[in-house]
């Protein structure tokens, strides 16, 4: 989807639904704060904490000469467990993630002062606010810029004057998609330490009129032979276009989507070829010789297949980036009701929304095909590196319903010549060797052939006409020969002396650190007498330097007493 063509997007975020009814709530207030602002006749502000009618009121919509801008905004909430469980500080983190900068460097979060933020210190000062804001500003002609970052200082300085109050905030530029884009954030608190509240109104014409000067003054003004090649671009797109918006706003108003297009002969040439593309997508109808009927739900329809094209993009950038083989006709787009499990390779995962947060993973499947899903969040897609071998079933309704479960942190060839327990070698046990239909699947059985002969090598199978016989008990004597070698790693590496565990038996003692084996996942907790290895949980990681204490139950799992989720068997 063309950026562009988007209409301002401001979230307020989701409101519980099981949430009691309370007098002035958050967005009650805001809703109330930005309907005060966006009238520049309103009375005063009081207390310093909405702001927005100066702005708003002085940067009206510019004309088609200038510079477009695409500005997207987003409050979120600091309550609630979605927010806990993906908080500030992990939102930066994926923020600075490799990949994105101009030059191929690490990429870092900078601020009115300098060019290496202390997000430490910026996450910290947000931490007891009410909430905090996220924006996306994404000059259509970023790249011919020449520094977005002093761009963005300069934006963020216009908007101080605006909303009359000095602005707490960090920003970070981003070059990994078809238009560079810029991330800011602002903390939620004014100069005077009010609550920052700014009107719906500036952020969607104030504050994208203010980016749009500010391009066009160092640009220029878009020339008649740039706006043409930009409508010329729009007749075959297959997303929603401001020739779709002209044909829309004809037809309701008029009755017919040409309505007024004579007077511009270039311009109806345009409409005219922009309907013959909708025809062809089942958009529109010719219902007589120059009449025409645009399809029912257009502009939705148009913005799905703009999303879909862009998910494309995201299959084909990760598929090429993992050298999992580039074919369209492989990429499954799987909708966030589907129920059929996917196992296989994680190529890439990411944010879906880079403003609610909600996320995806791809993912080439066993089935030979390559995977597009989405999450709720993007703490839900697991920290498994790329490569690793992952499953997503259904759990329950909607994307919270949706889990993402590791069966290995090892990738193919990792697995191949691994001391410990394998997906490779579960599958030689399920006798699962099929690869009939190519891609990861027909790796996997390649794969599962290489690791037979290692551990034929390793006197753990063999090979009897044409048939392979395992070791009894292969897995068990697998993980114990892999926690063996970790076991004596530790005691060498920290001279602790490590103690056993059996079922019934409690366990107690300080999270000190993760492993991820081929087996699986195991944690380390130190005790004042030595070191225990028990099966990791994902709530042990909020845990991390902590005493934890629990009990071993059958089945290798432990039922761990931490805080409130006493008793609760992970």
């Amino acid at each position: 989807m063309n950026e562009f063509d988007e209409e301002f997007l401001l979230r307020p975020g989701r409101v519980g639904q099981d949430r009691t009814i309370r007098p002035a709530g958050f967005l009650t207030e805001v809703r109330t704060a930005a309907v005060r602002t966006s009238d520049p006749g309103s009375s005063p502000r009081r207390g310093g904490a909405r702001r927005g009618a100066r702005g708003a009121a002085r940067a009206n919509p510019s004309p088609a000469a200038a510079r477009r801008v695409m500005v997207k905004a987003r409050i979120v909430r600091h309550a609630g467990a979605r927010y806990r469980a993906a908080p500030l500080s992990r939102h930066i983190a994926y923020l600075e993630r490799e990949g994105v900068s101009a030059d191929g460097a690490r990429p870092r979060m900078f601020d009115a002062g300098g060019e290496r933020a202390d997000i430490e210190a910026f996450a910290a000062r947000c931490e007891g606010d009410r909430h905090h804001f996220r924006f996306i500003v994404s000059p259509e002609d970023a790249g011919a810029m020449s520094d977005l970052r002093a761009f963005s200082r300069a934006l963020m300085t216009t908007a101080e004057q605006d909303l009359g109050t000095r602005l707490d905030w960090v920003a970070i530029d981003h070059w990994n998609t078809d238009n560079p884009h810029l991330h800011i954030l602002v903390r939620g608190k004014a100069q005077d330490g009010a609550d920052l509240v700014i009107a719906g109104d500036y952020i969607a014409q104030g504050l994208r009129g203010r980016a749009q000067a500010l391009v066009s003054l160092e640009l220029g003004p878009r020339s008649q032979q740039e706006i043409l090649a930009a409508l010329a671009t729009e007749i075959g797109a297959d997303r929603w276009t401001s020739l779709d918006r002209d044909l829309v706003r004809a037809a309701i108003n008029k009755g017919d989507p040409l309505a007024g297009a004579d007077r511009q002969a270039d311009h109806r040439q345009r409409l005219l070829g922009r309907l013959g593309h909708l025809q062809r997508l089942g958009l529109a109808d010719e219902t007589r010789p120059g009449a025409w009927r645009l399809a029912e739900g257009l502009e939705t329809r148009l913005r799905d297949l703009g999303l879909k094209g862009d998910i494309i993009k995201t299959l084909h950038r990760a598929a090429a980036r993992q050298g999992a083989g580039v074919d369209p006709r492989r990429f499954e787009i799987q909708p966030d009701e589907a129920t059929t499990p996917v196992a296989g390779r994680l190529l890439d995962r990411g944010l879906r929304d880079e403003l609610a947060g909600s996320a995806y993973v791809i993912i080439d499947g066993l089935d030979g095909r390559q995977h597009h899903l989405g999450f709720r969040d993007l703490a839900d897609t697991s920290d498994a590196p790329l490569g690793a071998i992952v499953e997503v079933r259904r759990l329950g309704e909607g994307l919270q319903g949706r889990r993402l479960m590791v069966r290995s942190d090892l990738d193919l060839v990792a697995q191949v010549t691994a001391s410990g327990a394998t997906w490779l070698d579960r599958r030689l046990i399920a006798a699962d060797l099929s690869s009939n239909v190519g891609g990861f699947a027909k790796e996997a059985a390649e794969a599962t052939q290489q690791r037979l002969q290692i551990l034929i090598e390793r006197g753990l199978a063999e090979a009897r006409g044409g048939r392979a016989r395992l070791a009894p008990n292969l897995l068990a004597r697998l993980d114990a020969a892999e926690r063996s070698e970790l076991v004596a790693r530790i005691e060498r590496e920290t001279g602790l002396t490590h103690r056993l565990s059996a079922p019934g038996e409690s366990v107690a003692g300080r999270y000190q650190r993760r492993y991820d084996l081929a087996s699986g996942r195991l944690a380390m907790l130190e005790d004042g007498l030595g070191f225990r290895l028990v099966p990791w949980s994902p709530r042990l990681e909020n845990h991390l330097g902590r005493q934890v204490a629990g009990r071993m139950i059958p089945g290798s799992r432990i039922e761990w007493s931490l805080g409130r989720a006493r008793g609760l068997g992970l």
